[in-house]
Protein backbone atom coordinates (compact mmCIF):
# COMPACT_ATOMS: atom_id res chain seq x y z
CA UNK A 1 0.00 0.00 0.00
CA UNK A 2 3.38 2.27 0.64
CA UNK A 3 3.95 2.03 -3.00
CA UNK A 4 0.08 3.49 -4.13
CA UNK A 5 -1.21 6.42 -4.37
CA UNK A 6 -5.24 7.66 -4.62
CA UNK A 7 -6.66 9.92 -6.40
CA UNK A 8 -9.94 11.25 -4.35
CA UNK A 9 -13.20 11.74 -6.69
CA UNK A 10 -13.15 15.16 -7.94
CA UNK A 11 -9.92 15.76 -8.17
CA UNK A 12 -8.16 17.01 -10.99
CA UNK A 13 -6.33 14.32 -13.52
CA UNK A 14 -5.95 14.04 -16.97
CA UNK A 15 -8.50 12.09 -18.83
CA UNK A 16 -6.60 9.70 -21.68
CA UNK A 17 -10.10 9.97 -23.54
CA UNK A 18 -11.14 13.41 -23.60
CA UNK A 19 -7.14 14.88 -23.25
CA UNK A 20 -8.07 17.51 -20.86
CA UNK A 21 -7.33 17.47 -17.04
CA UNK A 22 -10.93 17.46 -15.58
CA UNK A 23 -12.15 16.50 -11.99
CA UNK A 24 -12.45 12.38 -11.52
CA UNK A 25 -16.16 10.90 -11.43
CA UNK A 26 -14.78 7.86 -9.14
CA UNK A 27 -11.86 6.99 -7.14
CA UNK A 28 -8.54 5.78 -8.81
CA UNK A 29 -6.18 4.26 -6.94
CA UNK A 30 -2.70 4.22 -8.95
CA UNK A 31 0.94 2.86 -8.49
CA UNK A 32 3.25 5.83 -7.13
CA UNK A 33 6.12 6.88 -9.65
CA UNK A 34 9.60 8.40 -8.91
CA UNK A 35 12.24 10.96 -10.69
CA UNK A 36 11.16 14.70 -12.56
CA UNK A 37 9.66 12.47 -15.31
CA UNK A 38 7.07 9.83 -14.10
CA UNK A 39 8.35 6.54 -14.11
CA UNK A 40 6.53 3.18 -12.31
CA UNK A 41 7.28 2.93 -8.92
CA UNK A 42 8.04 -1.27 -9.94
CA UNK A 43 10.72 -0.25 -13.05
CA UNK A 44 13.79 -1.49 -12.64
CA UNK A 45 16.44 0.26 -14.60
CA UNK A 46 18.93 -1.84 -14.79
CA UNK A 47 16.78 -5.00 -15.94
CA UNK A 48 14.98 -2.87 -17.95
CA UNK A 49 12.14 -4.66 -16.48
CA UNK A 50 9.04 -4.62 -13.98
CA UNK A 51 9.92 -5.82 -10.62
CA UNK A 52 6.43 -7.22 -10.07
CA UNK A 53 5.52 -8.64 -13.38
CA UNK A 54 4.03 -11.65 -12.67
CA UNK A 55 1.82 -9.85 -9.84
CA UNK A 56 1.21 -6.39 -11.96
CA UNK A 57 -2.05 -4.67 -12.43
CA UNK A 58 -4.38 -5.15 -15.52
CA UNK A 59 -3.90 -1.68 -17.02
CA UNK A 60 -0.11 -2.71 -16.66
CA UNK A 61 -0.96 -6.58 -18.81
CA UNK A 62 -2.70 -4.61 -21.07
CA UNK A 63 -0.49 -1.43 -22.00
CA UNK A 64 0.89 -1.23 -25.30
CA UNK A 65 2.31 2.14 -25.66
CA UNK A 66 2.41 1.30 -29.47
CA UNK A 67 -1.20 0.50 -29.61
CA UNK A 68 -3.01 2.26 -26.56
CA UNK A 69 -6.22 1.29 -27.72
CA UNK A 70 -6.61 -1.88 -25.07
CA UNK A 71 -5.64 0.46 -22.35
CA UNK A 72 -7.82 3.11 -23.04
CA UNK A 73 -11.23 0.88 -23.11
CA UNK A 74 -10.35 0.44 -19.75
CA UNK A 75 -9.97 3.72 -18.45
CA UNK A 76 -12.96 4.13 -15.55
CA UNK A 77 -13.42 0.44 -15.44
CA UNK A 78 -13.68 -2.24 -12.72
CA UNK A 79 -11.53 0.20 -10.71
CA UNK A 80 -10.28 -0.45 -6.94
CA UNK A 81 -10.47 1.72 -4.48
CA UNK A 82 -8.59 1.86 -0.83
CA UNK A 83 -11.89 -0.10 0.73
CA UNK A 84 -11.20 -2.73 -1.64
CA UNK A 85 -7.75 -2.92 -0.65
CA UNK A 86 -7.93 -2.85 2.96
CA UNK A 87 -8.98 -5.59 4.47
CA UNK A 88 -11.90 -5.75 6.74
CA UNK A 89 -10.76 -5.73 10.03
CA UNK A 90 -7.64 -3.53 8.92
CA UNK A 91 -7.89 -0.53 11.87
CA UNK A 92 -6.97 1.94 9.11
CA UNK A 93 -10.01 1.13 7.22
CA UNK A 94 -12.84 2.73 9.35
CA UNK A 95 -10.22 5.99 9.29
CA UNK A 96 -10.77 5.85 5.56
CA UNK A 97 -14.16 5.86 5.81
CA UNK A 98 -14.02 8.57 8.58
CA UNK A 99 -11.56 10.81 6.57
CA UNK A 100 -14.08 10.75 3.51
CA UNK A 101 -17.18 11.77 5.96
CA UNK A 102 -15.53 14.79 7.37
CA UNK A 103 -13.48 15.74 4.71
CA UNK A 104 -14.86 14.71 1.59
CA UNK A 105 -12.67 16.51 -1.82
CA UNK A 106 -14.28 19.02 -3.24
CA UNK A 107 -15.05 18.94 -7.12
CA UNK A 108 -12.02 20.78 -8.00
CA UNK A 109 -13.63 22.19 -11.37
CA UNK A 110 -16.25 23.87 -8.94
CA UNK A 111 -13.44 25.04 -6.88
CA UNK A 112 -12.05 27.04 -10.05
CA UNK A 113 -15.11 28.72 -11.06
CA UNK A 114 -16.26 29.79 -7.41
CA UNK A 115 -13.00 30.92 -7.01
CA UNK A 116 -12.88 33.26 -10.16
CA UNK A 117 -16.82 34.38 -9.21
CA UNK A 118 -16.20 35.14 -5.57
CA UNK A 119 -12.65 34.04 -4.24
CA UNK A 120 -13.32 36.41 -0.98
CA UNK A 121 -16.22 34.79 0.15
CA UNK A 122 -15.19 30.78 -0.59
CA UNK A 123 -11.76 31.07 0.59
CA UNK A 124 -12.83 31.39 4.40
CA UNK A 125 -14.84 28.01 3.68
CA UNK A 126 -11.89 25.99 1.87
CA UNK A 127 -9.43 27.19 4.97
CA UNK A 128 -11.66 25.86 6.94
CA UNK A 129 -11.51 22.32 5.24
CA UNK A 130 -7.78 22.67 4.57
CA UNK A 131 -7.18 22.69 8.35
CA UNK A 132 -10.47 19.91 9.07
CA UNK A 133 -8.57 17.54 7.12
CA UNK A 134 -4.76 18.26 8.30
CA UNK A 135 -5.65 17.74 11.38
CA UNK A 136 -7.66 14.51 10.88
CA UNK A 137 -4.28 13.83 9.07
CA UNK A 138 -2.05 15.00 11.69
CA UNK A 139 -4.15 12.89 14.39
CA UNK A 140 -3.84 9.90 12.25
CA UNK A 141 -0.04 9.64 11.36
CA UNK A 142 0.77 10.24 14.84
CA UNK A 143 -1.70 7.95 16.64
CA UNK A 144 -0.69 5.06 13.90
CA UNK A 145 2.77 6.26 13.60
CA UNK A 146 2.18 6.44 9.50
CA UNK A 147 4.84 7.07 7.14
CA UNK A 148 3.98 9.93 4.36
CA UNK A 149 3.61 6.90 1.64
CA UNK A 150 0.93 5.39 3.41
CA UNK A 151 -0.83 8.45 4.00
CA UNK A 152 -1.17 9.08 0.55
CA UNK A 153 -2.60 5.77 -0.21
CA UNK A 154 -5.20 6.28 2.36
CA UNK A 155 -5.99 9.78 2.41
CA UNK A 156 -4.93 10.66 -0.75
CA UNK A 157 -3.02 14.23 -1.43
CA UNK A 158 -4.09 17.18 1.32
CA UNK A 159 -6.66 19.58 0.09
CA UNK A 160 -3.47 22.69 0.40
CA UNK A 161 -1.73 20.87 -2.39
CA UNK A 162 -4.88 20.53 -4.66
CA UNK A 163 -5.64 24.27 -4.36
CA UNK A 164 -2.05 25.18 -5.65
CA UNK A 165 -2.96 24.80 -9.32
CA UNK A 166 -5.31 27.78 -8.14
CA UNK A 167 -2.98 29.95 -7.62
CA UNK A 168 -3.87 29.37 -3.68
CA UNK A 169 -0.73 29.56 -1.37
CA UNK A 170 -0.65 29.03 2.13
CA UNK A 171 1.19 30.36 5.21
CA UNK A 172 0.94 29.10 8.69
CA UNK A 173 -0.29 30.77 11.75
CA UNK A 174 -1.12 29.94 15.85
CA UNK A 175 -4.39 29.11 14.50
CA UNK A 176 -3.21 26.51 11.26
CA UNK A 177 -2.53 27.07 7.85
CA UNK A 178 -4.04 30.72 6.20
CA UNK A 179 -5.01 30.59 2.69
CA UNK A 180 -3.80 33.32 0.11
CA UNK A 181 -4.51 34.07 -3.51
CA UNK A 182 -2.16 34.81 -5.30
CA UNK A 183 -3.57 35.20 -8.86
CA UNK A 184 -6.76 36.07 -9.71
CA UNK A 185 -8.11 33.55 -11.86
Amino acid sequence: MANLITIRRGELAHNPLSGIIEPVLSELVKIRGTGQEWCCWYYEPASKGCSIYGNRPMACGVLKCWQPEETLAIVGQDLLSRLDILEDKDPLRPLVVEHERLCPCPDMGDIEKALSEQAEKILPSLEGRVNTDLAFRDRVVKGFNLPLSLELFLFGRPLFQLLQPFGIAVSESPQGLKLILRKKL
